[in-house]
């Protein structure tokens, strides 16, 4: 009669685990599962699990951008197939890609606007040098918001009041309403350093609320897909792996045209010619974002080129408007802070 295998006996640099005095023979005991490593250690060493875990930054960050950006559907395709381990997860990528893109545009915008094609306001709005100090404001100003020449809405004297809403609800609607009609005046009648202040706080105020609005886009394009492409019998979750991925792609994109807009402005000073050459990078990427979603949509699900492009186009044209909502949404949030 043969004995049972004796179990391993524990490295002679490890100890009993901590938490149940099982000996161990990993990094976790595999009795309670506790981990050796705890946050009595160095600080660099935590701070790069805290990255590792919220981020996933590591070396699968270059497996995940390269094909994330060049090679459409490939990152979608891989992940259905169980390839996963050399990728960056599909929330963690869009969480990181969305930040960072955004954060970008954010800085570029605080610099001088006149470098950065893409994000260049009116020159009444940015210098306001030519406009007249004098400006009369006839809805906004005094307190007032002014509609057909009767007040609508006045903090002291007309408030906003929902009897159904409790009290701090109704102060809050009063405020953010009091605060859009502050940076309203200040656009309309403002001088130049006021006008262009609200015009940088509104811009910033609405990049700020563009990621929540992105994250909840992107469940509703997620079912989106899932009803477009209802009898290919894919569950909904692997049309939200499709989602996060695209929506990843695109806020690479925006990070490289950022960067394309970066070096224009700056070879424009220096080298000319050089500056057209960005230019021209610039057009071709946005046409790759356009032609890089619809390859991607056309290698996931797998329908002819027709049906493809249909879908694609319909599709493309209902989330136009719902972005231009939650635009809209985002605005008026801005109008509303301080």
């Amino acid at each position: 009669m043969t004995s049972p295998p004796a179990l391993p006996t524990p490295d002679s640099d490890h100890v009993a685990c901590g938490n149940c005095g099982t000996p161990l023979h990993g990094k976790y005991c595999y009795e309670c599962g506790q981990p050796i490593e705890g946050l009595v250690r160095h600080f660099g060493s935590v701070m790069g699990d805290v990255m590792d875990s919220v981020l996933n930054i590591d070396a699968r960050i270059v497996h995940t951008l390269l094909p994330l950006y060049f090679r459409p559907g490939v990152l979608t395709l891989n992940y259905f197939a169980g390839k996963r381990a050399r990728y960056v997860t599909p929330f963690r990528l869009v969480f990181f890609l969305a930040i960072i893109a955004f954060l970008a545009i954010q800085l570029l915008l605080r610099t001088d606007a006149n470098h950065f094609v893409m994000y260049q306001a009116s020159p009444t709005v940015i210098t306001s040098a030519s406009a007249p100090a004098e400006k009369q404001d006839t809805h906004f100003a005094d307190g007032n918001i002014t509609f057909d020449d009767k007040v609508v809405w006045n903090r002291q004297t007309k408030p906003w009041h929902v009897a159904a809403m409790p009290e701090f609800v109704n102060d809050w609607l009063n405020d953010s309403i009091e605060n859009a009609r502050n940076n309203l005046h200040h656009l309309n009648s403002g001088n130049a350093a006021e006008t262009k202040t609200t015009a940088q706080h509104l811009m910033g105020g609405l990049l700020g609320v563009a990621p929540q609005v992105l994250f909840v886009l992107l469940p509703v394009f997620a079912l989106m897909l899932k009803l477009f492409y209802v009898f290919k019998r894919r569950l909904y979750m692997e049309h939200l792996i499709v989602a996060m991925h695209s929506h990843a792609f695109i806020m690479l994109s925006l990070l490289v045209l950022v960067t394309l807009d970066l070096l224009s402005g700056l070879a424009a000073a220096h080298v000319p010619w050089l500056a057209s050459v960005f230019g021209m990078l610039r057009t071709a990427a946005w046409i790759w974002m356009l032609v890089y979603l619809l390859i991607m949509q056309k290698r996931v699900y797998r329908q002819g080129w027709f049906m493809t492009t249909l879908k694609y186009c319909v599709i493309g044209i209902c989330y136009s408007v719902l972005i231009s909502v939650g635009t809209v949404f985002a605005l008026l949030v801005s109008l509303g802070s301080a």
